[in-house]
């Protein structure tokens, strides 16, 4: 299960195309009047319900939801690549979608059709994202940055019937595509200007300049079917498929947005710009700034990694109003002195997800650009793939809570041993939630299905945590063992079975250590076989082009006598953790 902690810095107001941005213009708080109730479930449940009440959300498709404004300001500039400059206007970008579904259904895929998009973040890449959507097909999510055996376990999962890529990532995903999939799948590649086109491939822009000529589809979809897969490793194991539902996205968008509200729509004279640098394969990236932005008309410039020049460059050329970040890139914001304050003239908000941040780094970031804390709010919140993906936000005066549930967002806390409702602040208990933004289920994995999800709709997120009188949460703990490298999520187990497969090595553990720029890194204790005697360059180069470069051991490799495992044989690695000492 990925574990997101969501981080703001609300600037309240702002110098703005010269004159004063009225603060109830740039944020709407749940009115402090709220009280946040305990009610008595069927079964005697003790449900913390959320200070900002429930929340109406039309019961429509994602790509819909996305669009439903747009003709409200149709020629303002809705997605801007920041390396090349392709863009598209809110009307542009609307029709793409359409054509995009009518081109995927021309070509024989049929409602329901799981497709893998599997590209950076590039304009297309949320057009293509939307475009599924809109022909009544599942989006699977891909990380560009798996290789080909991480790929394929994905896309046979999923049972892909099509591929959509971009040419800077083709190689990998087409020896991926030929090694478990039929040279009949079709494999449709975007022109990012880095690479080739494949031969026999259908270039992307083919499927905009077809789709304008065929007639519109009816997707014969409803809220209630799927609508992408992302995957996540759940609390154990290996990445599952995480099934998404169109209601899911929508609702948990209006959520937030009833919880606490700090963007505008657009004007004539005024429009939101965001970089969004975040992957877009992440629920992070694609359901809590892509989305959400676009469908109340955000200017959003993609940018497809992380490059700090790059992202300088985006931020000198633009006025920029709010960013979406990880805690690496607020910590290279504070650090390079490429960085200066007039990037953030225009800028009302930052908010750092995936991995929490230190009171002490936004300090910095307040010092450096001499923001006063009176007029800025530090956020930070908590959320998960599997609850689409935000379930708490904090108010601005806690730095060490994740808030409290948001808007629909119901919440438990059950004692582990006794599995019992807790009943007074400052008791820790693991976290469950439920709401219309959790999961349907993980896809053809049924027993994964119920050991996180009750029969009544409670998520067991794995987290343990406690809340304070003013019902203010906080993570202490987590019973999950994944560890988290530079916000993503690598599961033990995959680099375990990796390790195992090792000629020389008979049973293996990994763990996560702290690191200073990437939060965490895997680091492995190995047992080897009798008389062998490999290195830790040998175990490191035979794990090196099997998995993700965040996935690598950087924690290192110490080789041990044994692995300590409770009696039905389970690795303890809260014990190996316990006693790891640097």
């Amino acid at each position: 299960m990925a574990t997101h902690v969501f981080c703001g810095i609300q600037r309240l107001s702002r110098i703005l195309d010269g004159g004063k941005r009225p603060l109830n213009s740039t944020l709407r708080r749940a009115s402090t009047s709220k009280q946040t109730r305990i009610v008595t479930g069927p079964n005697n449940e003790r449900i913390i319900m959320s200070p900002s009440g429930d929340v109406s959300y039309p019961k429509t498709l994602i790509h819909e939801f996305v669009w439903n404004n747009s003709k409200n300001y149709p020629n303002h500039i809705a997605l801007e690549c920041g390396i090349n400059g392709k863009k598209y206007t809110f009307a542009q970008a609307k029709d793409a979608t359409s054509y995009i579904g009518r081109s995927l259904r021309n070509i024989g895929l049929k409602k329901g059709d799981v497709v893998a998009l599997v590209a950076p973040n590039f304009p297309d890449t949320v057009l293509s994202y939307l475009g599924i959507s809109s022909g009544g097909f599942i989006v699977t999510t891909v990380n560009p940055m798996y290789t080909v055996e991480e790929m394929m376990i994905q896309l046979l999962k999923v049972n892909a019937k099509a591929i959509i890529t971009s040419t800077s990532v083709v190689s990998t995903v087409l020896a991926a595509k030929r090694a478990c999939l039929s040279h009949e799948t079709p494999f449709i590649v975007i022109d990012d200007k880095i690479g080739s086109m494949p031969e026999g491939s259908i270039p992307f822009s083919d499927l905009i300049t077809r789709g304008k000529s065929l007639p519109p589809v009816n997707s014969d979809r409803t809220c209630d079917d799927i609508a992408v897969l992302p995957f996540s490793s759940g609390t154990t194991g290996l990445p599952k498929g995480v099934m998404l539902r169109h209601r899911n996205l929508v609702s948990n968008i209006m959520m937030v947005q009833a919880s606490v509200d700090v963007f505008r729509f657009p004007t004539d004279t005024y429009q939101e710009v965001i970089p969004a640098v975040l992957p877009f394969f992440h629920i992070y990236g694609m359901n809590a700034l892509i989305l959400p932005r676009l469908s109340f008309g955000a200017k959003i410039i993609t940018i497809p990694k992380f490059v700090p020049e790059t992202f300088i460059d985006v931020l000198e050329k633009n006025k920029v109003t709010a960013l979406f970040c990880v805690p690496p890139i607020v910590l290279f914001l504070t650090a390079s002195p490429l960085v200066k304050k007039h990037h953030f003239h225009y800028v009302h908000s930052i908010m750092s997800g995936a991995a929490p941040l230190a009171k002490t780094d936004v300090d910095r970031f307040y010092e450096k650009y001499d923001v006063d804390s009176q007029i800025c709010e530090f956020r930070q919140g908590y959320g998960l793939t599997e609850t689409s993906p935000v379930d708490f936000i904090e108010n601005g005066k806690k730095y060490s809570s994740i808030g409290q549930n948001i808007a629909s967002c119901q919440v438990r806390l059950v004692d582990v041993t006794t599995q019992k409702d807790i009943s007074t602040s400052g008791q820790t208990g693991e976290l469950w939630v439920k709401g219309p933004h959790v999961m349907k289920g993980y896809l053809n994995d049924e027993d994964a299905t119920k050991n996180i999800l009750t029969e009544d709709g409670w998520l067991k997120t794995g987290d343990i945590a406690y809340y304070d009188e003013d019902f203010d949460f906080y993570i202490t703990d987590r019973l999950k063992e994944l560890i988290k490298v530079k916000g993503f999520q690598v599961p033990p187990a995959e680099l375990e079975a990796l390790l195992r497969m090792h000629p020389d090595v008979e049973e293996a553990a990994v763990i996560g250590i702290p690191h200073e720029r990437y939060g965490e890194v895997p680091k492995a204790f190995v047992v080897v076989k009798e008389s062998k005697k490999p290195t830790e360059d040998d175990i490191k180069n035979f794990i090196k082009g099997k998995v993700s470069e965040y996935k690598q051991l950087r924690g290192g490799i110490t080789f041990v006598d044994n692995i300590p495992k409770n009696p039905s044989g389970k690795i303890l690695r809260s014990k190996i953790k316990q006693d790891y000492k640097p």
